[in-house]
């Protein structure tokens, strides 16, 4: 089970449930790296969306059963949603937000894809700092700025 997440040097990964950035090159990035593969999101993130990520299994973490996500399958807990993404014998399952869902599995993950924004920008959503003696940088990759933001592509790892 891998995470995959874009942040600032603040750690927002959201305003006002939105990305507070547009960054194409990070949205190209996710769709690569994701494609093929389960993704498990909350009810926010879900809505967030607009719509299921066609090329992949959408599923999404709600508490409220009578929850309907068109395109998604609904689970109620993070244990039913790895139970599902495991019956595609997927070779990788992406967490794909939010905050609440993050600090719910960080311990169960095994990688972290990380889009570093070099900006602090204003948020109401965070994620939580990776603890560096547990988590090991294994991949950096500097990218061209974009709309006035330069940002990396990390990978961590469990130490």
């Amino acid at each position: 089970m891998n995470i995959i997440v874009a942040y600032t040097d603040n750690l927002v990964i959201g305003k006002d449930n939105t990305m507070p950035w547009h960054i194409p090159g990070d949205l190209a990035n996710f769709k690569k790296t994701t494609l093929g593969s389960p993704i498990v999101m909350g009810r926010k993130t879900w809505e967030s969306l607009g719509r299921p990520l066609p090329g992949r299994r959408n599923i999404v973490i709600t508490r409220n059963a009578s929850y309907q996500a068109t395109g998604a399958e609904c689970v109620p807990t993070l244990e039913a949603a790895i139970t599902a993404a495991a019956a595609d014998n997927a070779q990788n399952v992406f967490i794909i937000g939010g905050e609440q869902i993050f600090r719910l599995c960080l311990d169960q993950c095994d990688k972290v894809y990380a889009t570093e924004i070099h900006a602090n920008i204003e948020g109401d959503t965070y994620f939580p700092a990776l603890d560096k003696t547990r988590w090991k940088e294994t991949s950096r990759q500097t990218q061209p700025e974009e709309n006035g933001l330069t940002y990396d592509f990390v990978i961590y790892e469990k130490a």
